[in-house]
């Protein structure tokens, strides 16, 4: 028996890029066309064409293209026979036996959404044999399906004018792929789905898997630059990002290039999906990892990706303020007008959500630099490009020690200050504070405390 779904696409991602081909697709099939998406693996066409047949709000019928597919397959066959037998002995001298045998036709999807107008969604239907997809030709153009010949039934089913169809594929130089006929390709309306974009990975991330932006951010980016330096075009990453996001969020594991159980799941994830040698690939990976500014998630990335998580909180309570960070301030004068009448409460609000957004990235570049002091042995056995020699860790550099000097003696002095401070006062930067201030809290001069960092007492 034919199933008919009812179906939607899970928590269907909208981003402007997206909306923009949706919307074009859309209109095709409202006019009338079918439409067909093509672009490579892990780029959205299918979660797209079952968002298009959701908004299309009919039932769904749904095929997956297969080299095995025959005609029948598509339109329905003879299953089965039915037989009646019919005795006749009102005489009893006399018997009389009628036999007859009838075959039984089974609609399959095609002919039921061509004949209910359902929408049909044919999924990688390249991958049936073309001649198998001839029969798509009469019911797209002529909206006549041809059936095999019967006694039992006609052998023409009217297209419904409610049918429509959304056909999607992968590029031909795929494994197991074939040419599809130009009559077929005439008749339907090709959209290309592209590679989607960084905003659209980091936002599909973040809504799927609930992973934090500025993980989302560097997972993204690192597949990217993996895929890159692979020369791996022919797949999207998205669904590689999608696997290391999910893992992360579901074990607590922080996405950090430093972090040995997230080296472990990029090697795990990765390395498959090169055509490379393993270890060429291996390398490749490794010297990723240990170039994280490589990736260009940068301090400036990350403050962005948390004042965004802050602003998608505040847009909760107040939707407005979801349109720039300044207006999280506004709202909360349109709740209590007192606000808006004291310039210092608003200043001192803009403070507070500086101050924390300084401390997460102080804390992140921390741990980053932690976890990255982890021996070869930990993560896999490759050589390491810019390992230090022995000397370098035995001893610090003068630089290094004239660092510690000079923050204990403006510690000392200020009583304890922010990370952002100590940069500014003396003129250092962002990672040169953050491996000065993580040798000190070693060694058991500084500790931070409440987003301080404050010298140990004696």
């Amino acid at each position: 028996m034919t199933t008919v779904l009812r179906t939607s696409p899970r928590r269907f991602v909208s981003t402007p890029s997206v909306e923009r081909i949706a919307n074009r697709a859309l209109r095709y099939l409202q006019s009338g066309y079918s439409v067909h998406l093509r672009g490579p693996a892990g780029t959205g066409k299918t979660t797209l064409a079952l968002h298009l047949a959701d908004l299309l709000a009919r039932p769904l019928m749904l095929i997956f293209g297969d080299d095995e597919f025959k005609t029948s397959d598509l339109i329905g066959n003879q299953s089965g026979y039915t037989r009646k037998k019919v005795v006749d002995n009102f005489i009893h001298s006399v018997v009389k036996v009628e036999d007859e045998l009838r075959q039984n036709w089974v609609d399959s999807r095609l002919t039921l959404a061509c004949r209910e107008g359902f929408t049909l969604v044919y999924d990688e239907f390249n991958r049936s044999r073309p001649e198998v997809n001839n029969v798509l030709l009469s019911a797209l153009e002529e909206k006549l399906l041809v059936l095999p010949p019967s006694n039992n039934r006609s052998e023409y089913i009217r297209v419904s004018p409610h049918f429509r169809a959304i056909f999607t594929s992968n590029p031909e130089e795929y494994c197991g792929v074939h040419s599809t006929q130009d009559a077929l390709m005439d008749r339907l309306v090709t959209i290309n789905m592209p590679e989607p974009d960084e905003l659209t990975q980091q936002e599909i991330l973040v809504q799927k898997t609930e992973i934090g932006r500025a993980s989302a951010l560097l997972i993204v980016r690192l597949v990217k630059e993996f895929r890159i330096r692979t020369g791996n075009e022919k797949s999207s990453g998205l669904r590689s990002c999608l696997m290391l996001g999910k893992v992360c969020h579901d074990h607590e594991i922080l996405a950090s290039p430093g972090n040995a159980d997230f080296r472990d799941v990029c090697f795990d994830v990765l390395l498959s999906r090169s055509g490379l040698p393993l270890t060429q690939t291996t390398q490749i990976l490794w010297e990723l990892l240990n170039d994280a500014i490589g990736l260009g998630v940068v301090e400036t990335d990350l403050d962005e990706a948390v004042l965004s998580e802050s602003t998608h909180h505040q847009a909760a309570v107040h939707p407005e303020a979801a349109v720039h960070p300044e207006a999280a301030v506004h709202s909360e004068a349109a709740i209590n007008p007192d606000v808006a009448l004291n310039p210092e409460v608003a200043a001192a609000l803009a403070d507070t959500i500086a101050a924390d957004l300084e401390a997460l990235a102080a804390e992140a570049a921390i741990h980053d630099l932690e976890s990255a002091a982890l021996t070869t042995e930990d993560v896999v056995d490759v050589p390491v490009p810019f390992s230090a020699s022995p000397t370098d860790t035995d001893s610090p550099p003068a630089a290094e020690t004239s660092y510690e000097q000079k923050i204990i003696a403006y510690l000392t002095q200020m009583n304890g200050a922010r990370l952002s401070q100590i940069e500014q006062a003396l003129q250092i930067d962002r990672f040169r504070a953050v491996d000065v201030l993580r040798l000190l809290t070693e060694k058991g001069s500084v500790v931070l405390r409440d987003r301080l960092y404050l010298l140990a007492e004696a």
